[in-house]
Protein backbone atom coordinates (compact mmCIF):
# COMPACT_ATOMS: atom_id res chain seq x y z
CA UNK A 1 0.00 0.00 0.00
CA UNK A 2 1.03 3.73 -0.80
CA UNK A 3 1.53 5.51 2.22
CA UNK A 4 2.46 9.29 2.79
CA UNK A 5 3.71 10.13 6.44
CA UNK A 6 3.66 13.90 7.48
CA UNK A 7 6.70 14.19 9.55
CA UNK A 8 7.45 17.51 10.21
CA UNK A 9 8.67 17.00 13.72
CA UNK A 10 11.79 15.37 12.47
CA UNK A 11 12.90 18.36 10.87
CA UNK A 12 11.71 20.97 13.60
CA UNK A 13 12.65 18.56 16.59
CA UNK A 14 15.92 18.01 14.99
CA UNK A 15 17.85 21.48 15.44
CA UNK A 16 19.46 20.79 19.26
CA UNK A 17 20.15 17.70 21.15
CA UNK A 18 17.64 18.99 23.61
CA UNK A 19 14.96 18.63 21.51
CA UNK A 20 15.69 15.40 19.70
CA UNK A 21 14.26 13.08 22.18
CA UNK A 22 10.52 11.90 23.21
CA UNK A 23 7.94 12.32 19.81
CA UNK A 24 11.45 13.16 18.12
CA UNK A 25 13.08 9.61 18.82
CA UNK A 26 9.28 8.44 18.54
CA UNK A 27 8.85 9.49 15.09
CA UNK A 28 12.42 8.58 13.73
CA UNK A 29 12.02 5.30 15.06
CA UNK A 30 8.98 4.60 13.19
CA UNK A 31 10.23 5.64 10.46
CA UNK A 32 13.23 3.84 9.86
CA UNK A 33 11.31 0.55 10.83
CA UNK A 34 8.33 1.76 7.88
CA UNK A 35 11.42 1.79 5.54
CA UNK A 36 12.01 -1.74 5.60
CA UNK A 37 8.56 -3.23 5.96
CA UNK A 38 7.26 -4.98 3.01
CA UNK A 39 3.76 -3.56 2.56
CA UNK A 40 4.61 -0.32 2.63
CA UNK A 41 5.51 1.95 -0.19
CA UNK A 42 6.35 5.08 2.18
CA UNK A 43 6.66 8.57 0.72
CA UNK A 44 7.42 11.39 3.83
CA UNK A 45 6.34 14.92 3.91
CA UNK A 46 6.47 18.25 5.72
CA UNK A 47 3.37 20.11 4.81
CA UNK A 48 3.08 22.55 7.61
CA UNK A 49 5.84 25.39 6.48
CA UNK A 50 8.72 25.60 4.01
CA UNK A 51 11.07 25.81 7.14
CA UNK A 52 9.52 22.38 8.25
CA UNK A 53 10.57 20.92 4.59
CA UNK A 54 13.70 22.89 3.90
CA UNK A 55 14.66 20.98 8.42
CA UNK A 56 13.24 17.75 7.03
CA UNK A 57 16.08 17.72 4.51
CA UNK A 58 18.15 18.98 6.84
CA UNK A 59 17.79 15.81 9.08
CA UNK A 60 17.85 13.72 6.00
CA UNK A 61 20.95 14.46 5.40
CA UNK A 62 22.08 13.90 8.92
CA UNK A 63 21.21 10.26 8.54
CA UNK A 64 22.74 10.01 5.37
CA UNK A 65 19.52 10.80 2.38
CA UNK A 66 17.65 7.21 4.46
CA UNK A 67 14.45 9.15 2.59
CA UNK A 68 16.17 10.71 -0.33
CA UNK A 69 13.81 9.90 -3.74
CA UNK A 70 11.09 9.21 -1.02
CA UNK A 71 10.84 12.99 0.21
CA UNK A 72 7.68 14.54 -1.53
CA UNK A 73 7.88 18.19 -2.28
CA UNK A 74 4.98 20.31 -0.95
CA UNK A 75 6.50 24.00 -0.55
CA UNK A 76 6.92 26.55 -4.29
CA UNK A 77 9.62 28.52 -3.28
CA UNK A 78 10.40 31.53 -6.39
CA UNK A 79 13.24 32.95 -4.54
CA UNK A 80 15.50 30.25 -3.53
CA UNK A 81 15.93 26.40 -4.49
CA UNK A 82 15.74 23.78 -1.39
CA UNK A 83 19.43 23.42 -1.57
CA UNK A 84 19.77 27.16 -1.06
CA UNK A 85 17.93 27.41 1.31
CA UNK A 86 19.16 24.87 3.34
CA UNK A 87 22.35 26.21 2.50
CA UNK A 88 21.27 29.43 4.13
CA UNK A 89 20.04 27.50 7.22
CA UNK A 90 23.17 25.78 7.35
CA UNK A 91 24.85 29.67 7.73
CA UNK A 92 22.49 30.63 10.12
CA UNK A 93 23.04 27.89 12.47
CA UNK A 94 26.90 28.04 12.24
CA UNK A 95 26.54 31.57 12.90
CA UNK A 96 27.88 33.68 16.19
CA UNK A 97 24.34 35.46 17.79
CA UNK A 98 26.90 38.42 18.70
CA UNK A 99 27.68 38.95 14.73
CA UNK A 100 25.49 41.54 13.19
CA UNK A 101 24.92 39.83 10.21
CA UNK A 102 23.08 36.89 12.41
CA UNK A 103 20.36 39.41 11.87
CA UNK A 104 20.28 39.43 8.81
CA UNK A 105 20.36 36.12 8.31
CA UNK A 106 17.38 35.10 10.56
CA UNK A 107 15.52 37.66 8.77
CA UNK A 108 16.31 36.15 5.24
CA UNK A 109 15.07 32.82 6.53
CA UNK A 110 12.25 34.52 8.22
CA UNK A 111 11.18 36.11 4.82
CA UNK A 112 11.62 32.69 2.60
CA UNK A 113 9.23 30.83 4.92
CA UNK A 114 6.88 33.37 4.53
CA UNK A 115 7.00 33.83 1.16
CA UNK A 116 7.12 29.89 0.01
CA UNK A 117 3.35 28.93 -1.35
CA UNK A 118 1.63 25.58 -0.48
CA UNK A 119 1.53 23.23 -3.63
CA UNK A 120 -0.96 20.32 -4.22
CA UNK A 121 0.70 17.03 -3.29
CA UNK A 122 0.55 14.47 -5.91
CA UNK A 123 -1.57 11.52 -5.43
CA UNK A 124 -4.10 10.26 -4.38
CA UNK A 125 -2.14 7.90 -1.90
CA UNK A 126 -3.77 4.77 0.19
CA UNK A 127 -3.33 6.44 3.30
CA UNK A 128 -2.05 9.44 4.99
CA UNK A 129 -0.42 9.14 8.01
CA UNK A 130 0.22 12.54 10.51
CA UNK A 131 2.75 11.59 13.07
CA UNK A 132 2.54 15.03 14.94
CA UNK A 133 1.07 17.95 13.00
CA UNK A 134 -2.43 18.76 11.85
CA UNK A 135 -3.82 17.08 8.95
CA UNK A 136 -3.74 18.80 5.74
CA UNK A 137 -6.66 19.48 3.48
CA UNK A 138 -8.13 16.68 1.68
CA UNK A 139 -7.69 18.89 -1.36
CA UNK A 140 -3.74 19.16 -0.68
CA UNK A 141 -3.59 16.05 0.43
CA UNK A 142 -5.82 13.74 -1.56
CA UNK A 143 -5.76 10.06 0.35
CA UNK A 144 -8.11 7.33 0.70
CA UNK A 145 -7.87 7.37 4.50
CA UNK A 146 -6.72 10.21 6.78
CA UNK A 147 -4.67 9.52 9.80
CA UNK A 148 -3.38 11.59 13.29
CA UNK A 149 -1.54 9.91 15.63
CA UNK A 150 -2.33 11.27 18.83
CA UNK A 151 0.19 11.17 21.78
CA UNK A 152 -1.60 12.41 24.67
CA UNK A 153 -3.98 14.81 25.73
CA UNK A 154 -2.35 16.66 28.53
CA UNK A 155 -3.18 20.24 26.75
CA UNK A 156 -6.88 19.43 26.95
CA UNK A 157 -7.07 17.51 30.65
CA UNK A 158 -4.21 20.35 32.36
CA UNK A 159 -3.84 23.69 30.25
CA UNK A 160 -2.96 25.05 33.34
CA UNK A 161 0.14 23.26 33.56
CA UNK A 162 1.03 23.54 29.80
CA UNK A 163 3.07 25.84 27.79
CA UNK A 164 0.50 27.78 25.99
CA UNK A 165 1.97 27.49 22.31
CA UNK A 166 1.46 23.66 22.79
CA UNK A 167 -2.17 24.12 23.71
CA UNK A 168 -2.53 25.75 21.12
CA UNK A 169 -1.05 23.66 18.79
CA UNK A 170 -2.70 20.37 20.23
CA UNK A 171 -5.82 22.17 19.56
CA UNK A 172 -5.06 23.04 15.65
CA UNK A 173 -4.55 18.84 15.80
CA UNK A 174 -7.98 18.03 17.02
CA UNK A 175 -9.86 20.71 14.85
CA UNK A 176 -8.06 19.10 11.68
CA UNK A 177 -9.66 15.52 12.71
CA UNK A 178 -12.90 15.26 10.95
CA UNK A 179 -14.32 13.11 13.91
CA UNK A 180 -16.75 11.41 11.41
CA UNK A 181 -14.68 10.69 8.38
CA UNK A 182 -10.96 10.56 9.97
CA UNK A 183 -9.17 8.21 12.09
CA UNK A 184 -6.86 8.16 14.69
CA UNK A 185 -3.77 6.42 16.43
CA UNK A 186 -3.65 6.39 19.87
CA UNK A 187 -0.23 5.26 21.75
CA UNK A 188 -2.26 3.54 24.70
CA UNK A 189 -6.11 2.41 25.77
CA UNK A 190 -5.64 5.39 28.43
CA UNK A 191 -4.44 8.32 25.54
CA UNK A 192 -7.89 6.39 23.33
CA UNK A 193 -10.09 6.98 25.95
CA UNK A 194 -9.34 10.44 26.50
CA UNK A 195 -9.27 11.67 23.60
CA UNK A 196 -12.66 9.75 22.49
CA UNK A 197 -14.23 11.21 25.53
CA UNK A 198 -13.27 14.90 24.83
CA UNK A 199 -14.07 14.44 20.75
CA UNK A 200 -16.78 12.60 20.93
CA UNK A 201 -14.91 10.18 18.18
CA UNK A 202 -16.24 6.66 17.91
CA UNK A 203 -14.82 4.36 19.47
CA UNK A 204 -14.21 2.36 16.40
CA UNK A 205 -12.99 4.82 14.48
CA UNK A 206 -9.18 4.78 16.34
CA UNK A 207 -6.67 2.56 17.11
CA UNK A 208 -4.21 1.32 19.77
CA UNK A 209 -0.52 0.95 18.91
CA UNK A 210 1.89 1.13 22.11
CA UNK A 211 5.12 2.37 21.36
CA UNK A 212 9.08 1.18 22.03
CA UNK A 213 12.42 2.23 23.86
CA UNK A 214 15.47 2.30 20.82
CA UNK A 215 17.31 -0.27 21.74
CA UNK A 216 20.54 1.41 20.00
CA UNK A 217 20.23 4.21 23.45
CA UNK A 218 18.31 2.10 25.81
CA UNK A 219 20.18 -0.87 26.49
CA UNK A 220 21.82 -2.90 30.09
CA UNK A 221 25.28 -1.24 29.97
CA UNK A 222 27.57 -4.68 30.66
CA UNK A 223 30.91 -2.89 30.57
CA UNK A 224 31.58 -2.46 34.48
CA UNK A 225 34.37 0.26 33.35
CA UNK A 226 32.37 2.22 31.32
CA UNK A 227 29.19 1.83 33.27
CA UNK A 228 31.94 3.53 35.85
CA UNK A 229 32.76 5.75 34.06
CA UNK A 230 29.88 7.14 32.70
CA UNK A 231 28.27 7.75 36.50
CA UNK A 232 31.23 9.05 37.53
CA UNK A 233 31.16 11.94 34.50
CA UNK A 234 27.86 12.81 35.93
CA UNK A 235 29.28 13.15 39.68
CA UNK A 236 27.45 10.02 40.82
CA UNK A 237 31.10 8.30 42.64
CA UNK A 238 29.47 6.58 45.40
CA UNK A 239 26.63 4.97 46.70
CA UNK A 240 22.95 4.74 45.85
CA UNK A 241 20.77 6.52 43.76
CA UNK A 242 17.25 7.28 42.82
CA UNK A 243 16.88 8.58 38.88
CA UNK A 244 14.49 10.33 36.99
CA UNK A 245 14.55 11.19 33.38
CA UNK A 246 11.95 13.75 32.29
CA UNK A 247 11.34 17.46 31.19
CA UNK A 248 11.60 19.04 34.55
CA UNK A 249 7.54 20.83 33.92
CA UNK A 250 4.57 20.57 36.61
CA UNK A 251 3.25 17.19 34.97
CA UNK A 252 5.73 15.16 35.98
CA UNK A 253 5.18 15.69 39.98
CA UNK A 254 8.84 16.36 40.62
CA UNK A 255 7.87 18.43 43.64
CA UNK A 256 6.26 15.52 45.33
CA UNK A 257 9.06 13.52 44.73
CA UNK A 258 11.51 16.09 45.76
CA UNK A 259 9.67 15.99 49.30
CA UNK A 260 9.46 11.91 49.39
CA UNK A 261 13.13 11.77 48.48
CA UNK A 262 13.86 14.16 51.69
CA UNK A 263 11.51 12.17 53.80
CA UNK A 264 12.70 8.92 53.01
CA UNK A 265 16.87 9.58 53.51
CA UNK A 266 16.00 10.80 56.71
CA UNK A 267 15.90 7.06 57.57
CA UNK A 268 19.86 6.08 58.52
CA UNK A 269 19.54 3.31 56.29
CA UNK A 270 19.21 5.52 53.39
CA UNK A 271 21.76 8.68 54.29
CA UNK A 272 24.10 7.38 51.19
CA UNK A 273 21.29 7.60 48.75
CA UNK A 274 21.24 10.41 46.41
CA UNK A 275 18.13 11.96 44.08
CA UNK A 276 19.10 12.30 40.55
CA UNK A 277 16.94 14.24 38.41
CA UNK A 278 17.97 13.83 34.36
CA UNK A 279 16.24 17.11 31.64
CA UNK A 280 16.11 20.44 30.82
CA UNK A 281 14.40 22.64 32.70
CA UNK A 282 10.90 23.06 31.22
CA UNK A 283 8.22 25.44 31.94
CA UNK A 284 6.27 26.64 35.18
CA UNK A 285 9.19 25.23 37.37
CA UNK A 286 8.87 27.65 40.52
CA UNK A 287 7.09 25.02 42.25
CA UNK A 288 9.97 22.83 41.82
CA UNK A 289 12.58 24.76 42.08
CA UNK A 290 11.26 26.39 45.23
CA UNK A 291 10.66 22.78 47.03
CA UNK A 292 14.25 22.45 46.11
CA UNK A 293 15.45 25.03 48.33
CA UNK A 294 13.29 24.30 50.97
CA UNK A 295 14.10 20.92 51.36
CA UNK A 296 17.48 22.06 51.88
CA UNK A 297 19.25 19.02 50.27
CA UNK A 298 22.87 19.77 49.74
CA UNK A 299 23.92 19.51 45.85
CA UNK A 300 25.29 16.36 46.16
CA UNK A 301 22.67 14.66 47.61
CA UNK A 302 19.84 15.94 45.73
CA UNK A 303 21.62 16.42 41.63
CA UNK A 304 20.12 18.50 38.59
CA UNK A 305 22.02 17.01 35.79
CA UNK A 306 20.36 19.06 32.98
CA UNK A 307 20.43 17.91 29.55
CA UNK A 308 22.49 14.16 29.49
CA UNK A 309 23.62 12.80 25.89
CA UNK A 310 22.04 10.19 24.47
CA UNK A 311 24.98 7.62 24.50
CA UNK A 312 25.04 7.83 28.64
CA UNK A 313 21.40 7.34 29.46
CA UNK A 314 21.88 3.64 29.25
CA UNK A 315 24.40 3.42 31.70
CA UNK A 316 22.54 5.89 34.13
CA UNK A 317 19.73 3.76 33.93
CA UNK A 318 21.40 0.55 34.46
CA UNK A 319 23.44 2.18 37.42
CA UNK A 320 20.21 3.40 39.16
CA UNK A 321 18.84 1.63 41.96
CA UNK A 322 15.62 2.89 41.62
CA UNK A 323 13.98 4.86 38.64
CA UNK A 324 11.08 7.08 40.10
CA UNK A 325 9.03 8.49 37.77
CA UNK A 326 5.62 9.91 39.86
CA UNK A 327 3.82 11.51 36.85
CA UNK A 328 0.17 12.42 37.52
CA UNK A 329 -0.70 11.96 33.60
CA UNK A 330 1.29 10.73 30.83
CA UNK A 331 -0.18 9.23 27.02
CA UNK A 332 2.23 6.38 27.12
CA UNK A 333 5.09 6.91 29.33
CA UNK A 334 8.23 6.32 27.03
CA UNK A 335 10.59 7.06 30.13
CA UNK A 336 9.49 4.27 32.05
CA UNK A 337 9.79 1.66 29.02
CA UNK A 338 13.41 2.93 28.67
CA UNK A 339 13.99 2.36 32.30
CA UNK A 340 12.96 -1.07 32.35
CA UNK A 341 14.56 -1.73 29.23
CA UNK A 342 18.14 -0.82 30.60
CA UNK A 343 16.95 -3.44 33.85
CA UNK A 344 16.13 -0.60 36.40
CA UNK A 345 13.79 -1.64 39.35
CA UNK A 346 11.06 1.28 38.43
CA UNK A 347 8.52 3.21 40.85
CA UNK A 348 5.71 4.96 38.87
CA UNK A 349 1.85 6.38 39.27
CA UNK A 350 -1.14 4.07 39.28
CA UNK A 351 -2.64 6.35 36.69
CA UNK A 352 -3.08 7.13 33.42
CA UNK A 353 -1.30 5.15 30.77
CA UNK A 354 1.77 3.80 33.22
CA UNK A 355 -0.16 0.33 34.45
CA UNK A 356 -0.56 -0.61 30.56
CA UNK A 357 3.01 -0.04 30.25
CA UNK A 358 4.52 -1.40 33.11
CA UNK A 359 2.30 -4.38 33.92
CA UNK A 360 3.62 -6.08 36.93
CA UNK A 361 7.04 -5.01 35.99
CA UNK A 362 6.82 -2.26 38.48
CA UNK A 363 5.35 -0.12 41.95
CA UNK A 364 2.61 1.53 41.17
CA UNK A 365 1.41 3.88 43.29
CA UNK A 366 -1.03 6.78 43.54
CA UNK A 367 1.54 10.03 42.97
CA UNK A 368 -0.51 12.30 44.93
CA UNK A 369 0.67 10.18 48.39
CA UNK A 370 3.75 11.27 49.01
CA UNK A 371 3.81 8.40 51.93
CA UNK A 372 3.15 5.93 49.23
CA UNK A 373 5.65 7.46 47.43
CA UNK A 374 8.40 7.05 50.03
CA UNK A 375 7.40 3.44 50.81
CA UNK A 376 7.80 2.41 46.80
CA UNK A 377 11.26 3.68 46.98
CA UNK A 378 12.30 2.65 50.45
CA UNK A 379 10.97 -1.67 49.86
CA UNK A 380 13.31 -1.16 46.33
CA UNK A 381 16.00 0.30 47.92
CA UNK A 382 16.34 -1.79 51.23
CA UNK A 383 14.86 -5.11 49.76
CA UNK A 384 17.26 -6.82 47.33
CA UNK A 385 15.52 -9.89 46.53
CA UNK A 386 12.74 -7.34 45.42
CA UNK A 387 14.84 -4.96 43.34
CA UNK A 388 16.72 -7.77 41.62
CA UNK A 389 12.97 -9.06 40.84
CA UNK A 390 11.66 -5.93 39.54
CA UNK A 391 15.04 -5.99 37.45
CA UNK A 392 14.10 -9.37 36.08
CA UNK A 393 10.52 -8.08 35.50
CA UNK A 394 11.15 -5.21 33.44
CA UNK A 395 13.63 -5.90 31.33
CA UNK A 396 11.18 -9.07 30.16
CA UNK A 397 8.12 -6.65 29.87
CA UNK A 398 9.86 -4.45 28.00
CA UNK A 399 10.55 -7.39 24.98
CA UNK A 400 7.20 -7.21 24.14
CA UNK A 401 7.56 -3.41 22.83
CA UNK A 402 9.66 -3.43 19.59
CA UNK A 403 9.41 -1.15 16.89
CA UNK A 404 8.49 -3.98 14.51
CA UNK A 405 5.47 -4.48 16.10
CA UNK A 406 4.44 -1.18 16.48
CA UNK A 407 4.64 -0.87 12.63
CA UNK A 408 3.23 -4.21 11.92
CA UNK A 409 0.24 -3.22 14.32
CA UNK A 410 -0.30 0.27 12.34
CA UNK A 411 0.19 -1.45 8.89
CA UNK A 412 -2.90 -3.92 9.97
CA UNK A 413 -5.24 -0.97 10.82
CA UNK A 414 -4.38 0.57 8.01
CA UNK A 415 -5.76 -2.35 5.82
CA UNK A 416 -8.78 -2.69 8.11
CA UNK A 417 -9.70 1.15 7.58
CA UNK A 418 -8.85 0.66 3.54
CA UNK A 419 -11.00 -2.25 3.73
CA UNK A 420 -13.59 -0.30 5.11
CA UNK A 421 -13.31 2.77 2.32
CA UNK A 422 -13.87 0.37 -0.41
Amino acid sequence: MDVMYEVANLGLSFGTALTRSGIFRVTESFVMEVLAHPDVNACFVASDSYASEVQLARYDRSVNERLAERRVTAWDNGVSSLEESIALVDRLTAADERDPATARLRAEVALLNRTARPRSIAGPVDVYHSMRQPLASRDRVPARVRIATIHDMVPSLFPDVTEERFVAFHEAVLRSIDVERDWVMCVSESARRDFTGITGMAADRTFVVPLAASPQIFRPEDDAARLESVLARHGITHGRFVLSLCTLEPRKNLARLVRAFAAMVADPALNDVRLALIGALGWKTESLLETIRTVGLPSDRLMLLGHVPDEDLGALLTGASVFAYPSLYEGFGLPVLEAMQCGAPVVTSNTSSLPEVVGDAALCVDPTDEDALVQAMTDALLNSDLAAELRRRGVERAKAFTWRRTVDEAVVAYGGMLAQAE
